[in-house]
């Protein structure tokens, strides 16, 4: 399951809890998903929790959105880095370089 579709699920189950009365703040979503993604992402799950300030749900699915999407890069280029690092170099946008794809 891919993060877009995982944060539906999640957010289709926060809305049905609310519906009976339980509302779910924003901080439990996050910690939910949070405890579930780090099993995928442990490296980029330290470092979200060691920020200082606080991430809301979209925010963080936002993040993990791009890691994904890092990911499937890496793994596309043969696993390398380096390989995914001249990839992003060679695109331009209005002639200037960007290095996010």
């Amino acid at each position: 399951m891919n993060i877009n579709d995982y944060s539906s699920k999640v957010k289709n189950l926060a809305n049905v809890i609310s519906s009976i009365g339980a509302p779910i703040d924003d901080e439990n979503l996050v910690a939910v998903t949070l405890n579930e993604l780090k099993k995928n992402y442990n490296k980029f799950y330290v470092s979200i929790v060691v920020q200082k300030t606080f991430l809301n749900f979209q925010d963080l699915i936002t993040l993990f959105t791009n890691e994904e999407m890092r990911i499937v890069r890496i793994s596309s280029n043969g696993g390398s880095q380096e390989n995914v690092f001249y990839s992003n170099i060679n695109r331009s946008k209005g002639g200037k370089t960007s290095f996010w794809g």
